[in-house]
């Protein structure tokens, strides 16, 4: 190696008065190019990164706006969430209020349920109602059951737990046919 060093320091003079060919040139032309071609694809691909991240985080937050505009306006309204004050009633009177309480969360899920079975097929229609009957039926059935029974604690306990059921039975109902805007 210092052999060459040594060769081309001692002929500088033959060296430095050539000229590149003209394919030298154009090698190096075309090396330039390459190499800024590869920086400008490094750039337009993280500025196409950047875009497309920007496009998905737009559409991920209008999707969030539109469910929570969703949920603000078309959900079905709030279900009186407020017990029965049963501290100043006697035992009967706490029965009945409990029975009252309940028994309007039952019916305004039918009701929601009954609006939406109104666009389902007449097949779902006929079934549907039939087990909202016989669950309004065995309902009426327990509640003449419990107002008989002595031990008033003991009977709006169970008429507690009998309502919490058929409440999430219709729940599940309700979702299952799915959001209908029209109730």
């Amino acid at each position: 190696m210092k052999d060459r060093k040594e060769y081309i320091e001692k002929n500088r003079h033959l060296f430095d008065d050539k000229e590149p060919s003209t394919d030298h040139i154009k090698r190096f032309e075309a090396l330039l190019n390459k190499q800024e071609n590869i920086i400008n694809n490094k750039k337009e691909t993280n500025s196409k990164r950047r875009i497309l991240f920007i496009k998905i985080a737009s559409a991920a937050a209008s999707i969030a706006l539109i469910v929570g505009v969703g949920i603000k306006f078309y959900a079905p309204k709030s279900i009186g969430t407020t017990t029965p004050d049963i501290e100043n009633v006697n035992s009967i009177d706490e029965f009945q209020a409990t029975n009252d309480y309940y028994n309007q969360q039952m019916e305004e899920y039918i009701a929601d349920i009954m609006c939406k079975l109104s666009n389902t097929e007449t097949d779902n229609q006929a079934q549907l109602s039939e087990d909202l009957q016989k669950i309004v039926e065995n309902n009426n059935v327990f509640v003449q059951e419990m107002k008989q029974n002595e031990n008033k604690e003991i009977a709006i306990r169970y008429l507690v737990k009998h309502y919490k059921a058929n409440i999430e039975a219709l729940e599940n109902i309700n979702k299952k046919l799915g959001k209908v805007t029209n109730c």
